[in-house]
């Protein structure tokens, strides 16, 4: 048994050279969609289902390579795992 295909989708609601997020689908019976959160871990989303299916386009994305999104991927991990969260909490 091989490994499913698995795509990968940048998400880009600001800045178009700087993604805010990424999404993957995983080729499965039935496919799964996840979406990267700063706790670094995937889980479960239905934004390509909606953006497919019910035409709901509030966030422009593009298909990435693994390459690629594990480059931004690790960029992450190295900048939340430095990132103090109550510097962020004193900075609202």
């Amino acid at each position: 048994m091989t490994d499913p295909k698995i795509t990968y989708y940048a998400l880009f609601d600001t800045d178009p050279r700087e993604p805010g997020g990424i999404v993957r689908r995983i080729h499965d019976t039935p496919p799964i969609d996840e979406a990267f959160g700063r706790d670094l871990s995937w889980h479960p989303t239905e934004y390509l289902q909606r953006y497919y299916l019910r035409g709901t386009h509030d966030i422009d994305h593009e298909e990435i390579t693994p390459d690629e999104a594990e480059t931004i991927l690790e960029r992450w991990r190295t900048e939340w795992t430095q990132t103090d969260p109550t510097d962020e909490a004193q900075s609202s």
